[in-house]
């Protein structure tokens, strides 16, 4: 397809459009979108569902690129190739036979199955490529020197390391396990193999379901018997599969031996096949409800309270344009709405080429042959670029009550989404507008009309196939107006509204009571106490989100930490008069 390249050297913004299709949705003419916001309902943003995945942790260059990500967490191995992950020589190596026999189907019909890539497979086990466990040793070494704690940290491990004897403890995984710790690092979650519903990701070692199940089993309770607080996940699909079609039923039969499921999905087609041209774009701009579908039609029909892990998840139309990152975002926001069914989310991935944050480039290899790589000075693509921009809206913030009323585009999927926020005494609403309109929004806070100043910034798009690239010091985002005459969402366009004196009534509990906190920094017990003497309720939250204890009490608490790591913390305190947050740094 024609593509026409457009270069602004004021920006260093590159932008490459082609010829659109037409909007697949039809809306109202001047359609408008109000936000009612229920400021007493809140909840701390769950970190975790800012992960991705990365990978190379072992030159200078890829050392650099980890810290300037300061990556939430790490999936270490991640893809296919965790499945066949040799620990004790940190290479990708065959585990069983070249080829074996599986039961395919519900007649179990015996085909013949190699392993997916196995000439990849074997390339990097005789040039012993390393995967790169020395490096991250030394990154979350460094990262637990500068922040008191180590990388969170999200580990696959081989079902097929242990061998055919599925009642032996799994001594290759405690092995693996033990060697972990020895490095410094948590091993708190750990998937119990990679996409191993699909044969060409299994073994001779685990070659049918069952074999699965029994190994899967042993891994759990030989890792529980090390630490009875890991958590493991088992794969389940996310839609049908003729491989396997009772995969998702046999693996739940028994719910006793894991404790969340893992599933990947990608949402998105490419404009420009033929085949799929006419839904590519309404696909990427309804990708909170191809989400869903992968989890509440599969996952949850089986195992309706096990939380869902999304280690591997993109939306993309064709590339990074427009749409693809207006439906990206809006499964952020969909995660931030339904935080107790979405525990985990890694975006993939960074650094690779599917869905990646950085714009890649050929070159010539010494062997005369055009290779792929990262083009440095670094850009971001538009990936890259939401992402920024959802990390500065969401990231460590208290997320408040809130529906947006407009149109839908289709059923389940407004036109309009957006999450407010508190963080650091401000308020913000989080905003994408999927439609092609520019659209009049107006905020009501508790039942009131907001009409004081605004901040409104914003990233929008002319097109829906629009591709942009940008230096990647670069603010995605564009001053939209300042002041209070009104707030209008561009049409394709991400937003960051910042209400400068929004009244809420999280924010009422300091102006009559005066909270003190000491000593902070702490060793592990610190003193609250509040001058009127009322009830309160109080939660620890990890800088990650994660609640790590609550109690409540009257007037004045001491507060001894249980079983905590040094780092910082986050202190939320509730009473009759709202909801405070404060910092606590364990020394």
């Amino acid at each position: 397809m024609f593509k026409k390249l457009l270069c602004f050297s004021i920006t260093l913004l590159v932008a490459v459009s082609v010829f659109s299709q037409d909007y697949p949705f039809n809306l109202p003419s001047n359609m408008e979108a109000t936000i009612h916001i229920t400021s007493s309902n809140t909840e701390v943003f769950n970190n975790l569902l800012l992960g991705t995945n990365t990978h190379h942790f072992s030159t200078t260059k890829e050392k650099d690129l980890i810290n300037k990500l300061k990556p939430i967490t790490i999936r270490f191995p991640h893809g296919l190739w965790a499945n066949w992950y040799d620990w004790r020589r940190d290479v990708t190596r065959l585990f069983g036979e070249e080829s074996f026999q599986y039961e395919q189907g519900v007649n179990k019909t015996i085909k013949t199955k190699k392993p997916d890539l196995l000439a990849n497979i074997k390339i990097f086990d005789t040039n012993n490529i390393k995967v790169g466990i020395d490096g991250l040793t030394s990154l979350n070494a460094t990262r637990k020197l500068q922040t008191g704690k180590g990388f969170d940290m999200m580990w696959t491990f081989n079902m097929s390391a242990d061998d055919k004897d599925f009642n032996n403890g799994s001594p290759e995984t405690i092995a693996r396990y033990n060697d972990l710790i020895s490095r410094g690092f948590e091993v708190k979650v750990v998937e119990l193999g990679n996409e191993n519903f699909y044969p060409g990701q299994r073994s001779s070692i685990i070659p049918n379901t069952e074999d699965y199940i029994a190994r899967a089993k042993s891994m759990s309770a030989a890792l529980k018997a090390k630490d009875p607080n890991i958590k493991v996940s088992v794969p389940l699909l996310r839609r049908d599969s003729w491989a396997n079609p009772n995969w998702n039923k046999d693996l739940t039969e028994d719910l006793t031996y894991f404790d969340a499921v893992t599933v990947h999905t990608y949402v998105g087609s490419d404009p420009d096949d033929s085949n799929n041209s006419d839904e590519a774009f309404s696909t990427a701009l309804t990708a909170r409800k191809f989400l869903g579908n992968s989890i509440y039609d599969y996952a949850h029909k089986v195992a309706p309270n096990k939380p869902i892990w999304l280690t591997e998840w993109g939306v993309k139309s064709g590339g990074p344009n427009a749409v693809s990152v207006l439906g990206m975002v809006d499964c952020y926001i969909f995660m931030s709405q339904n935080q107790d069914v979405f525990e985990r989310a890694n975006w993939f991935s960074v650094n690779g080429q599917l869905n990646s944050h950085y714009v890649w480039e050929t070159y010539i290899s010494p062997s005369g042959k055009e290779r792929p790589r990262i083009k440095y000075p670094l850009e971001k693509t538009l990936f890259g670029s939401a992402y920024e921009i959802i990390r500065l809206a969401l990231e460590n913030t208290t997320l408040i009550d809130s529906n947006v009323e407009v149109s839908n585009l289709v059923e389940g999927v407004k036109a309009v989404n957006a999450r407010v926020v508190t963080k650091d005494g401000k308020t913000s609403v989080f905003v994408v507008n999927l439609s092609n309109q520019d659209v009049p929004f107006k905020v009501n806070i508790d039942g009131a009309a907001y009409t004081e100043t605004v901040t409104h910034k914003a990233i929008t798009f002319n097109k829906m196939d629009e591709e942009r690239a940008m230096g990647i010091d670069t603010d995605p985002l564009a001053l939209i107006s300042e002041g209070s005459e009104g707030i209008t969402l561009p049409k394709f366009s991400i937003n960051i509204i910042e209400l400068s004196n929004a009244t809420l009534s999280t924010s009422e509990i300091v102006q009559e009571q005066i909270i003190n906190i000491y000593p902070n920094p702490t060793k592990g017990v610190f003193n609250i106490k509040i001058n009127n003497g009322e009830k309160a309720q109080y939660r620890i939250y990890s800088i990650n989100g994660v609640e790590v204890q609550k109690g409540s009490f009257i007037s004045e608490k001491q507060v001894r930490f249980e079983n905590i790591q040094k780092g910082i913390y986050i202190l939320q305190l509730e009473s009759d008069q709202g909801i405070s947050n404060h910092k606590i740094v364990v020394k």
